[in-house]
C-alpha cells in the first residue's frame, strides 16, 4: 500500500476534481490497482470516471448502510474502482467521532490497493474531515489567485490540527496550481506568491498543471485523459505529478 491521498481545497473552481481523476487515470494506466472515493455532493469525479451513481456509495458508507465494503465498489469503464458520490451527501452533519466513519470503513480494503485517492468538497466540513481523517496525505490544488493563497493558509492550519488531534498518518504531499497559463503575466505574478507561501509553510510546491482543452474534452467523454490526449500538456504534467507523488512515496 502506498497511500491514501486526499485532493481538498478551501475554494471551488481550482481544479480538485479534475486533478483527483487524473491522479486516479495515471494510476490506472501506469499498471496500479486504484480506488477513487468521491466525497463530493456534486459528484463530478463519478461523472468523470464513468461510474453510476443511481448505485450505492460513500454516503451508505458513511451511514453504515453497507454491510460489506466491497459491494459498494464499482470497476468503471475506465477500468478504475470507484466508490460514488450523491446529492445525499449535501447534508453531512458532524457529530461526536463521525469525522473517522471513513477511515473505519476503508481500513478492511486498504491492503487491496496501492492507491486510494479522495475527492472532497470545496469547503471544510465533515466530509472533509473524514477524507482527512482516512488520508495519509493531503494535495492541495490551487488556481493562481489571491483567493487560492488566502485558502492554502487555511487548509495547511487545519490539516495542522488534525495531525496533532487524531489524523497521525496525515502529511501534506505539497501544492500544486492548476489551469497555468504561463503566457499571463498575472498567473506568473499569483504562483511565485504560492510558491513563497509554499515556502513559508514548509510545504513542498510541485509545479504546474499547464491549461489545456484536452482535459475538458476526455471528461466530457468520460474517457482516461492518458488515453485520450496523452501528449497534450495537462497530461503530460499530470503525469509528470503522479509520477513525482510515486517515487516520494515508495515504501
Amino acid at each position: 500500500m502506498k497511500g491514501v491521498i486526499c485532493v481538498s481545497t478551501i475554494k471551488g473552481g481550482s481544479g480538485k476534481t479534475s486533478t483527483a481523476a487524473a491522479l486516479a487515470q495515471a494510476a490506472k494506466i501506469s499498471g496500479r490497482k486504484v480506488l477513487a472515493v468521491d466525497l463530493d455532493p456534486q459528484a463530478n469525479l463519478t461523472l468523470f470516471l464513468n461510474g453510476d451513481n443511481t448505485q450505492a456509495g460513500s454516503y451508505e458508507i458513511l451511514h453504515g448502510r453497507a454491510a460489506d465494503i466491497e459491494n459498494i465498489i464499482q470497476t468503471t469503464p475506465q477500468g478504475i474502482d470507484l466508490i460514488t458520490s450523491s446529492d445525499d451527501l449535501a447534508t453531512e452533519k458532524t457529530t461526536g467521532g463521525s469525522a473517522k466513519r471513513l477511515e473505519a470503513a476503508i481500513e478492511p480494503i486498504r491492503k487491496n490497493y496501492e492507491y486510494i485517492i479522495i475527492d472532497t468538497p470545496p469547503q471544510m466540513g465533515e466530509l472533509c474531515f473524514n477524507a482527512l481523517q482516512a488520508a495519509d496525505g493531503l494535495l492541495i490544488p490551487l488556481e493562481a489567485d489571491n483567493n487560492n493563497i488566502k485558502g492554502l493558509y487555511q487548509i495547511y492550519d487545519i490539516a495542522r490540527q488534525m495531525k496533532e488531534r487524531s489524523a497521525k498518518r496525515l502529511s501534506i504531499i505539497g501544492v500544486i496550481i492548476t489551469r497555468y497559463r504561463a503566457n499571463a503575466n498575472i498567473n506568473q505574478f499569483f504562483a511565485d506568491a504560492i510558491r513563497e507561501t509554499a515556502d513559508k509553510l514548509n510545504t513542498p510546491y510541485l509545479g504546474e498543471i499547464r491549461d489545456g482543452v484536452a482535459i475538458r474534452e476526455a471528461q466530457a467523454m468520460k474517457k482516461n485523459l492518458f488515453e485520450y490526449a496523452p501528449k497534450s500538456k495537462p497530461a503530460l504534467d499530470y503525469m509528470a505529478l503522479y509520477q513525482r507523488i510515486a517515487k516520494s512515496r515508495k515504501k
